[in-house]
């Protein structure tokens, strides 16, 4: 090997595998060595001069090797050491700080007890952890609140509710009335009233709540209309006054004559008699057609008790017995397939049975004028309710809780807040008088207050458009009739309506009558507003779903309205539906239009639908 070389092929010859690491350090010589400065000038960072001489390959090799070094093997130390002239290699084994245990000492710990028992034990404590937390997730699912879906809305909710009269038909029959069952499903109609079909006396009044009048048919006809109904799905409502019979009913002759258990079926009372020897009524009650309430009975020896004609005595609801015996005419209604009932006149159940006299009204009128008292009574008692529960019950337990129980009556905010103080006693409660009452001047102020305050008070009423008396168009033109029933169709509640107010408009009845089934119309949140002082507008919206617009114009001129700042509204509007004597500035009704100028006809009404804005 020549001075200051390495000879690192001969490395492994001398007992250095070519796998070692090679650390090459310098061992400082001393200050005062002679050869001092011949070193330092022959050699560069540990390199002899010659070494430019030896072969490069020599380096490369040196690099190669490196790559293969384990990282477990032993490190060599090379230093290099002068003396005298001549460069002595030292050669150390340098050992690792750490090192594996190989696979006898592994094995050895591997079988320990002790060590076997602590596997075990994280493995089971592992998997028993992963448990609890898995029913843990399963427990917080389960437990956790949840978003219940909103509850299904009844069938009366969804269609709007139609009186038929026979008197509206060509043959004022039951069958004739069965053949406009498909008219009405082409209106998307599946609720119907059949109104004054229950058999009446010649001299007014009921005589047999069982039986229909003979003119109508046979019950044989009725179960068919029903069947007839069930079919297209559609559901047959019967209309009962329960307040008083005909005086040519079996039940009031039984209590003239006083044969149980019909003797106290009417409410009966002694007269009274003046000094001079007159007999008088019991008190001051008085009828609603004017004069007192009560007509003496010469057979039985007492007056009873009428609020409406003399030939309609009133039943005795303070008697538990007849409030069962009703109840049984409900029950009878119900096994033919009816699905429920509108009651009329219920306000006047019961009567104070110690029978005081009633306060005079501050009202001016006549003294025999029905106004001219204030009947705390015999009109709204709370004791009603008390009858109309045992009632529903009976509707609910023989429908499986799937029959409608209504009025046909408004009723005040006071009485029913005490009709449902246990639970919900009438299923759509109405307080529509500024409705049946309603001429083609109704304006958008009294429209907004009135629908909103009942709105306020139970969140699903009925819209009775016409009462029992009043039809609506009898009190204005029919173009405006079909206006404020279009307008009614998408409010929150059941519209209560006659036959012509379905045809009158058809498409457009239908379009609307149809839109009442969609989600938005079911569970949407309502928003009312007058606009330009005279349109009343309300917004039907649910996140999701499209939003529904109505306009009615109630003024006698056409108006352009900016809907722009209605909440949620769209740039862009769809006409949807309007009514027939809606129209625009030109022949052809646009059907999109510009929120912010959306023409209203006079006393008309268009119904849009959009896309909400978040």
């Amino acid at each position: 090997m020549e001075s200051g070389r390495l000879d690192l092929d001969n490395v492994e010859a001398n007992g250095i595998a070519k796998e070692t690491t090679v650390v090459v350090t310098y061992k400082t010589l001393p200050d005062d060595d002679t050869n001092k400065q011949s070193i330092t000038e022959n050699n560069v960072m540990g390199k002899p001069n010659n070494e430019n001489e030896v072969d490069d390959g020599v380096h490369e090799k040196m690099l190669k090797d490196e790559n293969k070094i384990s990282p477990t093997k032993d490190a060599t130390e090379v230093k290099f050491i002068s003396e005298n002239g001549d460069a002595k290699i030292d050669i150390e084994t340098v050992k690792q700080a750490l090192s594996g245990m190989g696979k006898e000492e592994l094995m050895k710990f591997a079988n320990d007890p002790f060590w076997v028992k602590l596997r075990w034990f994280l493995f089971i404590t592992f998997w028993l952890l992963w448990l609890a937390m898995l029913a843990g997730a399963i427990a917080i699912v389960v437990m956790a609140p949840k978003c219940s879906a909103p509850k299904p809305k009844e069938w009366w909710e969804k269609s709007p509710i139609v009186q038929l009269d026979s008197t509206e038909t060509n043959s004022h029959n039951l069958k004739e009335i069965q053949s406009l069952l498909d008219t009405l499903k082409e209106q998307s109609i599946d609720a119907i009233s059949l109104a004054s079909i229950i058999k009446e006396s010649t001299t007014g009044g009921i005589e047999d709540f069982k039986d229909i009048k003979s003119h109508l048919g046979t019950i044989s006809d009725l179960e068919d209309l029903v069947k007839a109904a069930k079919y297209r799905d559609q559901h047959i409502i019967l209309e009962l006054d329960p307040g008083h019979t005909s005086t040519e009913h079996l039940w009031f002759k039984h209590s003239v004559e006083k044969k149980d258990p019909f003797t106290y079926y009417y409410v009966w009372a002694d007269g009274k008699t003046t000094s001079d020897g007159r007999r008088s009524p019991p008190n001051n009650w008085l009828s609603l057609y004017g004069g007192s309430a009560w007509e003496w009975n010469q057979q039985r020896g007492q007056y009873y008790l009428h609020q409406f004609n003399k030939s309609q005595p009133d039943l005795n609801y303070n008697n538990p017995a007849v409030i069962t015996e009703f109840a049984g005419v409900l029950s009878h209604w119900l096994k033919l397939g009816i699905d429920g009932f509108r009651l009329a006149n219920t306000q006047y159940l019961t009567e104070d049975p110690e029978y005081r006299d009633e306060f005079r009204s501050t009202i001016p009128t006549e003294a025999d004028n029905y106004d001219s008292l204030v009947h705390a009574y015999t009109r709204d008692r709370p004791e009603n309710a008390a009858v109309l529960s045992k009632w529903q019950e009976t509707v609910y337990n023989e429908t499986d809780n799937k029959g409608l129980f209504a009025l046909q009556d408004d009723i005040g905010t006071d009485i029913l807040q005490v009709y449902n103080e246990k639970m919900k006693l009438i299923d759509i409660p109405q307080n529509s008088q500024f409705l049946t009452t309603a001429n083609s001047s109704i304006n958008a102020t009294t429209l907004h207050k009135a629908i909103s305050q009942w709105l306020n008070f139970t969140s699903w009423p009925a819209w009775d458009l016409n009462g029992k008396q009043n039809n609506m168009r009898q009190r204005m033109p029919a173009d405006i009739a079909d206006s404020l029933t279009l307008m009614t169709l998408l409010l929150p509640g059941t519209p209560i309506l006659q036959l012509n107010d379905t045809l009158s408009a058809r498409d457009a009845f239908a379009t609307l009558s149809k839109a009442r089934h969609s989600l938005t119309f079911l569970y949407g949140e309502t928003t009312l507003m007058t606009v330009n002082g005279s349109v009343f507008v309300y917004t039907r919206l649910k996140s999701g779903n499209p939003g529904y617009l109505v306009a009615y114009q109630t003024a006698e001129e056409p108006t352009t309205v900016d809907l722009s700042a209605v909440p949620q509204i769209s740039e862009e509007v769809s006409v949807i539906a309007h009514s027939p004597n809606y129209v625009q500035d030109s022949d052809i009704i646009r059907t999109k239009l510009f929120s912010n100028m959306v023409p209203v006809s006079a006393k008309s009404t268009v119904v849009l639908t959009f896309v909400p804005k978040n």
